[in-house]
């Protein structure tokens, strides 16, 4: 199982993922970065810099036939309040239109999960992810099961993430929620991004699921918090993903 899904996160077309540490990551490409960021949303190169600083490492997506930069990832690690246990967090994803429907996302998180867990194989890892509704139907449908935050969770283990969940919220200064278990980013989505989805995507039962949480997520500012564990089922559901998505 390992093994096949080594190979799969080393598929590349029709990008190849190139992986930049903290300690490794030069002004020059830190620049490009940023550059090619701005594209989609507009933001200060000091405050790009101190949030790449924050993060372990970042997953760059190159064209593989020019070698200009479509998109990239950063990833950084958290404590958690169990065991031999870490949490898997997600930085700025930027992703040029174009290469949206590649499940570079998907390759990346499993690629950083990968690395992790050679290094460190006793350590057991969670994915939490504070999603609006594209992201989480992305997430969703690639995994065989998830959990949704709980905030009044009690049991040991969804209690330790619930912990997480609210450090990240605010470490990110999201409000939450406590009756309705939503977190306030104070992001909402323009007509212009909605357009770019048929009605047949809300639709979907990820969609569907997302809505009944969160059903004014168009007009709230508002994002649900999902997260799971990297079990065999859901390390193969990934793998078949990625699989189908590199190649469309």
């Amino acid at each position: 199982m390992l093994e096949l899904l080594l190979r799969l996160s080393a598929i590349q077309p029709p990008v190849r993922m190139e992986r930049i540490r903290r300690e490794e990551l030069s002004e020059a490409v830190l620049s490009q970065l940023h550059a090619m960021s701005t594209r989609l949303m507009a933001e200060d190169l000091e405050h790009f810099r101190v949030h790449a600083q924050a993060n372990e490492l970042v997953h760059v997506f190159r064209r593989t036939d020019t070698g200009d930069i479509v998109g990239f990832q950063f990833w950084r690690t958290a404590p958690l309040k169990l065991p031999r246990s870490r949490v898997i967090l997600g930085g700025k994803l930027r992703i040029l239109p174009e290469f949206r429907r590649h499940g570079l996302h998907l390759l990346s998180g499993l690629s950083f999960f990968l690395g992790n867990q050679l290094r460190h194989p006793l350590t057991r890892y969670y994915r939490l992810s504070i999603a609006s509704v594209f992201g989480f139907v992305s997430i969703t449908e690639a995994l065989a099961h998830y959990h949704l935050f709980e905030p009044r969770a009690s049991e040991e283990e969804t209690a330790a993430v619930r912990d997480a969940f609210l450090a990240l919220a605010e470490e990110s200064h999201f409000r939450v929620n406590l009756e309705t278990g939503l977190f306030f980013v104070n992001i909402y989505m323009t007509p212009e991004t909605l357009g770019r989805y048929p009605p047949a995507f809300f639709e979907k039962p990820a969609a569907r699921r997302y809505a009944s949480i969160n059903p004014e997520f168009r007009t709230n500012g508002s994002y649900v918090g999902m997260w799971f564990r990297f079990t065999p089922a859901n390390l193969l559901s990934l793998a078949r993903a990625i699989a189908r998505r590199l190649w469309r």
